[in-house]
C-alpha cells in the first residue's frame, strides 16, 4: 500500500507542476507588452539646444559660438555654396558649423560636445575635420598675397 500512496503523491505533484507551468505560460501569452521608448528624444534635444543658442539673443550667441546668428548664417551659406560642406542625412551643415565653433571658440573637448549633442565622439571628430577643411579653403578669399612692389614712401625713407 505504501507504493500506491507514493505513486499517487508523485502523480499529484507532477500534475500540480504541469498546471502551474501551463498557468505561467498562459499568463505570459496574454501579457500586454509595452514597447520601450527612448528616455529622451535626441533629435528634438539637439534642435532645442541649437535653437536656444541662436534665438536667445545676440549676446548669448556670441558667448556660445563667438559670432552673431546672422554671421553664422552667412558663414554657413558661403561654406555650403562654394566649399565641400554639405548637410548629410544625420547632421545639418548648420549643426556642423556650430559644433566646430563651440570646440574652437570655447576650447571644448570632443567628448563634452558629443554629450551635449547626443552623438559619438567619432561623429563629432569627423564633422569637425570636414568643417575645418572647408574653413581652411576660405584663405584664398580672405588673405591676399603680398605684392612684390615696395611703396615709394618706404623705398625713399
Amino acid at each position: 500500500m505504501d507504493s500506491k500512496i507514493i505513486h499517487a503523491a508523485c502523480m499529484g505533484a507532477a500534475v500540480t507542476v504541469i498546471a502551474i507551468g501551463v498557468a505561467i505560460i498562459e499568463q505570459e501569452r496574454n501579457r500586454i507588452y509595452i514597447p520601450r521608448e527612448p528616455r529622451i528624444n535626441a533629435i528634438a534635444q539637439r534642435e532645442f539646444y541649437i535653437d536656444n543658442i541662436l534665438n536667445r539673443g545676440d549676446r548669448h550667441c556670441v558667448e556660445q559660438i563667438r559670432m552673431k546668428p546672422i554671421v553664422l548664417y552667412r558663414l554657413c551659406d558661403v561654406l555650403t555654396s562654394h566649399y565641400p560642406l554639405r548637410s548629410t542625412q544625420n547632421m545639418s551643415s548648420r549643426e556642423q558649423v556650430i559644433v566646430f565653433l563651440q570646440i574652437v571658440g570655447q576650447n571644448q573637448k570632443f567628448h563634452f560636445i558629443s554629450g551635449i549633442y547626443y552623438r559619438s565622439v567619432e561623429t563629432i571628430h569627423r564633422y569637425f575635420r570636414i568643417v575645418l577643411k572647408a574653413i581652411l579653403k576660405l584663405y584664398k578669399q580672405l588673405i591676399k598675397d603680398p605684392e612684390d612692389t615696395v611703396p615709394i614712401k618706404i623705398m625713399n625713407n
